[in-house]
């Protein structure tokens, strides 16, 4: 790569390494876990492509505030971000923006690339939107960081409990015991949440790659599941 592009971008904190796919609602934490689990993204409502945005996590926490207020927001702060070489080598390109006349001008296999824009009225360049022109985006564990609001969220998404070690006596004649538990959690994928960036008042990019380099796959966790009610 040129040198002075690398420089530049290393400078522009309003240039994303990454593209992002967030969920949407009320249930935006649930919808991850079910993306997770399934190990890719799909085209569920059958739009004919799957949307990203390239705007920089580390300065999104302020306008996931905004959508709080809403009992289903358009955008939930729950998602995965992949590097953005990743999707390009797949096939994933910025949407184009323009007035109705602009787009009708587009050749038929690029309309779905195309989003109305009007200053003013109908704008959504602000979603610095990206898509795919596929209805499912498979994921291994390694190509994806996981997005969630809480710290503690982030944590259960992206480890797995290998092992419980259970501690507690059951009395003769009884079917439950109250018990103590220690786990072991390996962690699956690297992971932020929107609370470790405003913590340190929105994150630098530098600053976001130094604390997901500090993460690997395979490390544990060693952690109480605190008390428990055991059925025999």
């Amino acid at each position: 790569m040129n040198p002075t592009l690398i420089k530049i971008l290393k400078s522009r904190e309003d240039i994303s390494d990454y593209l992002f796919h967030f969920t949407k609602g009320s249930k935006g934490k649930d919808t991850l876990s079910k993306i997770l689990l399934d190990g890719s993204l799909k085209d569920i409502h059958e739009n004919g492509y799957i949307c990203f945005t390239d705007s920089p996590i580390t300065m999104l926490p302020s306008m996931f505030e905004i959508f709080d207020h809403y009992d289903e927001p358009m955008y939930a702060p729950y998602g995965i971000g992949f590097r953005k070489e990743l999707l390009y080598d797949f096939g994933c390109r910025p949407v184009i923006y323009d007035d109705k006349d602009g787009l009708s001008k587009l050749p038929m296999e690029l309309r779905w690339r195309g989003v109305e824009y009007v200053p003013g009225k109908y704008d959504y360049s602000w979603l610095r939107e990206w898509r795919i022109h596929k209805s499912e985006v498979p994921f291994s564990d390694n190509d994806i960081i996981v997005i969630g609001n809480e710290s503690e969220e982030v944590f259960d998404l992206t480890y797995d409990l290998d092992d419980i070690d259970f501690d507690g006596d059951v009395e003769e004649g009884r079917t439950q015991f109250l018990g103590f538990a220690e786990g072991h959690f390996t962690r699956k994928y690297k992971g932020i949440s929107l609370e470790d960036i405003s913590t340190v008042n929105r994150m630098t990019k530098s600053e976001l790659e130094e604390f997901l380099g500090e993460q690997n796959q395979g490390d544990q966790d060693g952690r109480s599941l605190g008390m428990f009610m055991y059925n025999i």
